[in-house]
């Protein structure tokens, strides 16, 4: 089990590293910079969370697997989601309601 998260770890970093790159290409420099700074560190945060719940699940701490699914899952979500916002995949522009007409 150990070997399977290990080498979806390297796909899944270098799909990330790929993606990036293809959607930042004429942004400024700042944003560049912030955007691999802030992937670095969620995927970071990720996998030192996964890593964690994985040992302890297997030795049979009960409460420190479910503090730390609760602790790193939510701090990987919150980083996720402004990253997504830095990437542009997720707008906040509304382009008007949707009404329905019977």
């Amino acid at each position: 089990m150990s070997i399977l998260l290990i080498f979806m770890a390297g796909m899944l970093f270098l799909a990330g590293i790929l993606f990036i790159y293809s959607r930042i290409g004429r942004e400024p420099r700042r944003k560049n910079l912030l955007c691999w700074g802030l992937y670095l560190i969620w995927y970071g945060i990720t996998w030192t969370g996964i890593s964690f719940v994985y040992i302890n699940a297997s030795v049979g701490h009960i409460k420190a697997t479910s503090t730390a699914i609760f602790l790193f899952g939510g701090i990987s979500v919150v980083l996720a989601i402004v990253l997504a916002r830095l990437l542009g995949l997720i707008s906040t522009n509304r382009k008007g309601s949707i009404s329905v007409s019977a």
